[in-house]
């Protein structure tokens, strides 16, 4: 019998990586493009293609391994109805794609129960209790992503402006976050990626005693304790902060909030890895 292969991957709109491992030995970790699904899946089906076969010759394999692989891939969008199977049919042997919140989750507790809420530039909870898994969120920068970077961000400049308006008292922090989006930031947020915005809360937090950053921060606050509350996250329980935002936050949670958290055990690619070797 040929030697098992285990194989995660993870996509999402900025890369995707991949770890393998033959017969429980070490584990091999390639990378490769943006790979969001649902965005762009020509381009993920790229990506993926090339890092499986940087993995695979790393360990003197080709493609023909990967029928008698098991894979878990957790990728970028594939919460969307009918995402996941669509992307299957482009790569056939990824029999088993999840969102990339679930290999997330897995990776950050190591498979126990618990909650993992990510403010990165995006936002999504997720929380398994008792086998069942819920995921709420993660909509997009459009649609949702309350409580993200990028989220915070647009609040911020918005609230700028109404300092411009005289509609609120002069901020140091309104005329940075001004300064920084020329020539005007409704000419600047017209091309702006959430990523632009997302950048802009490290001028938030840059002004630490600025009014406008603290009724920033009490929004996102907000929106996190709302996200956990309606997910059914309860006090005490197993809570990962994950993203850049989270971690920033995390020092500053209410006590309520502070019970439970813990540091993330892995990655979403251990995640992703774990769910694989479980696969019969």
């Amino acid at each position: 019998m040929a030697d098992r292969i285990d194989i995660g991957i993870d996509g999402g709109g900025t890369g995707c990586r991949v770890a393998l491992s033959v017969a429980g030995g070490p584990i091999v970790e390639t990378r490769g493009g943006p790979a969001n699904i649902v965005t762009d899946p020509a381009a993920a089906e790229a990506a993926i293609r090339l890092a499986l076969t940087e993995a695979l010759a790393a360990r003197d394999l080709g493609f023909e391994a990967l029928p008698q692989a098991r894979i878990c891939a957790g990728l970028a969008g594939g919460r969307l109805p009918g995402a996941a199977d669509a992307f299957a049919t482009r790569l056939p042997y990824l029999a088993y794609v999840v969102d990339d919140s679930v290999t997330a989750l897995e990776g950050a507790l190591e498979g126990a129960d618990g909650t993992l809420a990510s403010l990165g530039t995006g936002s999504f909870f997720i929380r398994k209790a008792g086998g069942v898994t819920r995921h709420i969120g993660g909509w997009g920068f459009r649609l949702g992503d309350e409580g993200s970077a990028a989220w915070a961000g647009r609040k911020a400049l918005s609230l700028a402006l109404r300092v411009a308006d005289g509609r609120l008292p002069p901020d140091p922090l309104a005329e940075a976050l001004i300064d920084a989006c020329p020539p005007h930031p409704v000419l600047w947020a017209a091309t702006a990626s959430p990523g632009d915005f997302a950048q802009l809360v490290r001028i938030v937090m840059a002004h630490p005693e600025s009014a406008m950053a603290a009724r920033i921060h009490a929004a996102i606050l907000k929106e996190l304790t709302e996200g956990l509350t309606d997910l059914g996250h309860q006090p005490n329980a197993p809570l990962v902060l994950t993203g850049g935002l989270g971690e920033m936050l995390a020092p500053h949670l209410p006590e309520a909030l502070t019970s439970g958290l813990r540091p993330a055990l892995g990655r979403p690619l251990d995640g992703a890895l774990r769910l694989a070797r479980g696969l019969p």
